[in-house]
């Protein structure tokens, strides 16, 4: 009797252990995603980090592309571990680690007849293996920010909540060493001292809280300090100051410049020769969002042309 009720023990045992077994079965899957799902999120927010470090004066606070291409692209929001979204993975990572061949010596632009610009500007290699500072996990999570399907990782960037802020700004350097921003010898005094004093105007301009002239200023915006170099002209300066985020489909600003004409949205496929062709296929247009805030009605017209002649004028 004892015997048998010991074996009813054992057997009730053994069917709640493969009851609890069948259920971890069906739980592991969910555990598993689960877990890949916390590894992801944790490469994104490390890629975060990276972008705010290393690639926001190129691509952008939001990924909008200014001297480097635009990134935030539905293109480059897919899943990475689907065949077309591996390839795309991959040639992310490729261009980070190698970079892409260019003007080396600053960024370099031009427009073609049709009124768009051509970008001719390197950019460098990022690779351990390329001679640049990033190890191949550091490659992964910063192509893994930029595909993050949602678009959501945009809003990272410049957080420090989530461990990604913007970089210093440097105006504190500014505002004790003033003689250290550059005075271009081809505008006139006038010009020079006009723009200056906007330049400092923190309830007006503030360029300098996010553009570097010099070695003053910040890193969150292009360093301006040879952008008439560049191959741009004083209109179209001035039209970025006025209206740099409208995006093409946006009507309400008819004399505004839109993106798909004003931006390098066409990048040199050899880009470190200039062509004497000027290819305009395959465009690489910015989908928003954009950062950098409109000063048309917060400037006058004349007050932008001043800061463009005087940025033509920085060589």
């Amino acid at each position: 009797m004892r015997n048998e009720r010991k074996y009813k023990i054992i057997s009730l045992l053994s069917v709640l252990l493969a009851v609890l077994l069948l259920g971890n079965c069906f739980r592991e899957p969910s555990r598993m995603q689960a877990a890949v799902d916390r590894q992801h999120e944790e490469y994104v927010l490390k890629g975060a980090t990276i972008y705010s470090q290393n690639c926001i004066q190129c691509h952008g606070p939001h990924g909008e592309g200014s001297v480097g291409m635009p990134l935030n692209r539905k293109v480059n929001q897919v899943n990475y571990e689907t065949p077309a979204g591996a390839d795309i993975f991959n040639m992310i990572q490729q261009t980070i680690r190698q970079g892409r061949p260019g003007n080396d010596t600053h960024p370099q632009w031009e427009k073609a007849p049709d009124g768009h610009w051509i970008s001719y500007t390197t950019m460098p290699s990022w690779g351990r293996d390329f001679g640049g500072p990033l190890d191949d996990e550091s490659v992964k999570a910063l192509a893994l920010f930029i595909m993050n399907q949602d678009g959501s990782q945009w809003n990272v960037v410049g957080n420090p909540d989530m461990g990604a802020p913007v970089p210093d700004t440097g105006l504190d350097k500014y505002a004790n060493n003033k003689a250290d921003i550059p005075l271009p010898t081809s505008a006139n005094k006038d010009v020079n001292a006009a723009a200056m004093a906007l330049l400092r105007a923190g309830d007006k301009a503030s360029c300098l809280s996010c553009h570097s002239i010099g070695s003053i200023g910040g890193k969150i915006g292009p360093d301006l300090t040879h952008v008439g170099s560049w191959g741009v002209d004083q209109a179209f300066l001035e039209n970025w100051i006025m209206y740099p985020n409208v995006n093409p489909a946006d009507k309400t600003h008819p004399n505004a410049i839109p993106h798909d004409v004003r931006m390098p949205i066409y990048w040199s496929a050899n880009r470190a020769v200039r062509q004497p062709t000027l290819s305009t296929d395959k465009p690489v247009m910015s989908e928003g969002p954009y950062y950098m805030p409109r000063f048309k009605g917060v400037l006058t017209d004349q007050e932008i042309s001043t800061i463009a002649k005087y940025l033509m004028g920085l060589k």
